[in-house]
């Protein structure tokens, strides 16, 4: 097996040492040959790229196109190589691309299977090798894909019954399970999530952190160091038909697998993302039973939020009137980028001050659910 000894995995620190190519009060210069946003639209099927100037949001390129009959819902990036995860006719595939050639690569699962394939996660080998780590919600399993192999590999069996992400932090893995009944429709939860490390080189079971009593779904997960930052996005009503409001930000030490806080967020958690700032930018729904959203904002390193569920920031359109986003992150400069969500027509990419109010905004595709801050 590879050496992963060097393996590099913090998200937060990859955005914060990014800059904006912009000269929006940051001092940096203007790089017109590389992009610095790119928005992954599923239901278009493609990947747009943006940089911002001068205050405006401006198109990079022209769009990539990840293939006909393209369902992924989450990408990952490390430097020029990003990665996304689609279900086809053929099986499920893991495609790996280069923002600045557009050339593509795809592995496919063994035997051609469906898998369910859920977000991948970049990771680079003690000699630079990129790859992805990829949960398969249908096998209950992990596995590894590289860009220059056809076929992704089996490294980890029996990781729960959906396991939604997987993230590497030091010599372990450590694995998402949102604990769903998917054999059934409706997706009811067979009970509380499941955080689960494994060892790295071996693949086998390690340790287990035990998540607090309540909490529902596994959206997403941050580390910074020997902390993790979990995102429990909440479940459905008894209807399975509207949020139940009951997502929750959860912080872990991983080095004791102990809980060091939980957050109640006041709606359910739909994405979370690093700022170039050093915040998390967390989207939720303003309580149960709505799809309205706002955006909350929480500094990792003192551990509190700045815009918490009681003071969140409120995206606001053109015209004053509240803006819905699907994702948002945020500039060195905290202004903040919003994508909204639209299933059947354009979406778009909004800039916004820090406190949500209007500065511009770009026509982007449909169904955007990812944004990748380079």
């Amino acid at each position: 097996m590879r050496d992963w000894a060097g393996i590099s995995v913090l998200a937060i620190a990859t955005a914060g040492c990014n800059e904006s190519t912009g000269p929006d009060g940051d001092g940096t210069p203007v790089r017109p040959d590389i992009s610095e946003i790119a928005v992954l639209n599923s239901v278009s099927g493609t990947l747009q790229q943006f940089n911002r100037i001068d205050g405006r949001l401006v198109r990079f390129g022209t769009d990539i196109q990840l293939g006909a009959g393209f369902n992924g819902q989450t990408a990952d990036f490390l430097q020029d190589l990003w990665v996304t995860t689609s279900e086809s006719p053929g099986g499920s595939q893991v495609i790996f691309g280069s923002f600045s050639t557009g050339e593509q690569a795809v592995a496919m699962f063994p035997d051609n299977a469906a898998v369910d394939p859920a977000k991948p996660t970049v990771i680079a080998d003690a000699a630079g090798t990129l790859g992805a780590l990829v949960p398969a919600r249908g096998r209950d399993a992990i596995y590894i894909a590289f860009p220059g192999s056809s076929t992704a590999r089996l490294i980890i069996e029996g990781v729960g019954t959906f396991p939604e992400r997987a993230v590497p932090a030091g010599l372990y893995i450590v694995s998402l399970d949102g604990n769903l009944d998917d054999e059934e429709r409706g997706r009811q939860p067979h009970g509380p999530p499941r955080m689960v490390l494994h060892e790295f080189q071996s693949g086998s079971y390690f340790d287990e952190v035990v998540l607090p009593e309540g909490t529902v779904g596994a959206t997403e997960a941050l580390a910074l160091e020997d902390n993790l930052l979990f995102l429990a996005g909440g479940g459905l009503d008894s209807l399975g038909s509207a949020p139940a409001g009951d997502g929750r930000l959860i912080e872990i030490d991983m080095a004791s697998r102990d809980i060091q806080d939980v957050h109640d967020l006041g709606g359910n958690g739909l994405a979370m993302e690093p700022g170039r700032n050093g915040l998390i930018y967390v989207v939720r729904t303003k309580g149960p039973a709505t799809a309205e959203t706002d955006v909350l904002s929480f500094n990792f390193s003192t551990r509190n939020f700045v815009n918490g569920p009681e003071n969140p920031i409120q995206p606001r359109d053109q015209d004053g009137s509240n803006l819905n986003c699907r994702v948002a992150t945020a500039f060195l400069d905290s202004q903040v980028l919003c994508a909204t969500y639209e299933a059947a027509a354009q979406g778009r990419l909004v800039l916004l001050d820090e406190d949500g109010a209007f500065i511009a905004d770009a026509p982007i595709g449909a169904g955007a659910t990812d944004i990748m801050m380079r």
